[in-house]
């Protein structure tokens, strides 16, 4: 639904040629603020400055891998660099209103802490 985030190219109510035969086996809802606690995770932690969307996917990941064996192996894309972002995402702005942006996310919610 595109009024649920604030992010820049999510949500929106399209569906480009390659869903026309994709198998989508689940998808997952992500707020704002968890998108953007996971794009400051992969900064501080891993040295990848990254924006919104590939924050969104990491999110995702986690959760996959929350239900799959040990040993799994999982693939995302990382399809947007945190430059696009200076002014917003990275300019020490939270996302505002729709997407959860009034919950606070942990740490914990990733497996540390």
């Amino acid at each position: 639904h595109r009024y649920d985030t604030r992010m820049e190219g999510v949500g929106l109510d399209r569906l480009t040629a390659n869903f026309g035969c994709a198998q989508i086996d689940a998808a997952f809802r992500v707020t704002d603020d968890e998108a953007v606690a996971m794009a400051r995770r992969l900064l501080a932690e891993e040295g990848l400055f990254v924006g919104g969307s590939s924050g969104m996917n990491c999110v995702g990941v986690l959760r996959v891998a929350e239900r799959l064996p040990p040993g799994s192996t999982i693939v995302t894309v990382l399809c947007d660099g945190g430059e696009r972002y200076i002014g917003g995402l990275w300019g020490g702005r939270q996302p505002e209103g729709g997407g959860g942006a009034s919950e606070k996310v942990s740490m914990s919610t990733y497996g540390e802490g």
